[in-house]
């Protein structure tokens, strides 16, 4: 059972010698405010939440046609992701490097940092979280401190073919195998 805090402030109020709160309405009030809650249980937010899983643990995932190929592997904490992505597209240098970026809602907003044909490169990405897959998001971009970033996020268009599935198995030596 919870005792009542013994500061002098409650001890004041609830002597047998003080006239503040008897005959007063705010006497049933105070005590209730000084006990806990009954029901100590935290509330879920209710409705369809969409958001990205925010876990600690290494995901991959995959795109595979004919002649294109994508690869992704993130790390998710609370709203930060790390992780690696690697583009090899038909008649188009292999970009291969690191992302990092933050999760808004169910859309994930990273920054690319990739070689590609010698040259060291950054330029923003943005994958929709659509069920347990990425899809890719492309828009209007402008350079911005030496890199491409999107003109306007909330304009991006999510119809891209290049959809990322899970992949499993170890997520480093699937990148060694397929696109080193």
């Amino acid at each position: 059972m919870n005792e009542l805090p013994t500061t002098s402030f409650y001890s004041t109020l609830l002597s047998e010698g003080s006239s503040i709160l008897k005959n007063s309405i705010l006497f049933p009030i105070i005590i209730i405010f000084m006990f806990p809650s009954c029901n100590n249980t935290p509330k879920q937010a209710e409705g369809n939440d969409k958001s990205i899983t925010k876990i600690q643990a290494k995901n991959c995932y995959t795109y595979t046609s004919d002649k294109d190929s994508v690869f992704m592997d993130i790390t998710v904490e609370e709203d930060l992701v790390n992780g690696n992505l690697v583009y090899k597209l038909f008649q188009k240098d292999q970009n291969k490097g690191t992302i990092q970026g933050i999760i808004k809602g169910d859309t994930l907003i990273a920054t690319y940092k990739f070689r590609s044909e010698g040259t060291e490169s950054l330029r923003e990405v943005a994958f929709l979280k659509k069920g347990n897959t990425f899809v890719e998001g492309f828009g209007e971009v402008e350079e911005n401190n030496g890199g491409m970033v999107f003109k306007n996020t909330a304009s991006l268009n999510f119809n891209s073919i290049i959809i990322l599935q899970p992949t499993k198995g170890d997520c480093n030596k699937l990148i060694i195998e397929k696109f080193d």
